[in-house]
């Protein structure tokens, strides 16, 4: 009687294929959910960074909640409207968003990274590369920044 390897070569293909579709289906749709909100966070970063190099308090206005407020790495801090008046940022480079973090309950999103950028606070240049923490709230006419900590250290 002549023994063939069939039996063991299906058997061998069924456990491949269960080991690789698997944890693709029990993970993929978090996977992709996860690169979504990835996606969207980038973007709202993109389009806020967008507005700040403008140096328009007008333009920043729509991307900031009314109860915003900011602190620095130098205990400064500020609301909306004081923001808006003496302390948007002089940005000189388009900002780079690394190491980014990302989490969301509800319509609450925060984002967690370090961002490489030219940039001037309060007329002192600012470290790049330096911690970031930003709060967005999702909203049906987009995100807005609750609140923001920048931890670059400012120079002297």
């Amino acid at each position: 009687m002549k023994r063939t390897n069939a039996g063991a070569n299906s058997s061998a293909v069924l456990i491949l294929c269960a080991a690789i579709l698997i944890p693709a289906l029990l993970c993929g749709p978090a996977a992709t959910q996860e690169s979504d909100l990835e996606a969207q966070a980038r973007q709202a970063l993109s389009k806020l960074f967008e507005a700040l190099t403008s140096g328009d308090p007008e333009r920043v206005r729509p991307f900031l909640a009314p109860e915003f407020q900011i602190v620095r790495s130098n205990g400064a801090g500020y609301d909306k409207e004081q923001y808006l008046a003496r302390s948007i940022p002089r940005i000189e480079s388009k900002p780079v968003f690394n190491d980014l973090v990302i989490t969301r309950n509800g319509d609450i999103v925060v984002t967690r990274m370090r961002m490489r950028i030219e940039e001037i606070i309060d007329g002192k240049k600012a470290e790049s590369n330096a911690p970031n923490l930003i709060v967005f709230r999702v909203t049906p006419d987009g995100w807005q920044v609750v609140a923001s900590g920048n931890f670059a250290k400012l120079a002297n």
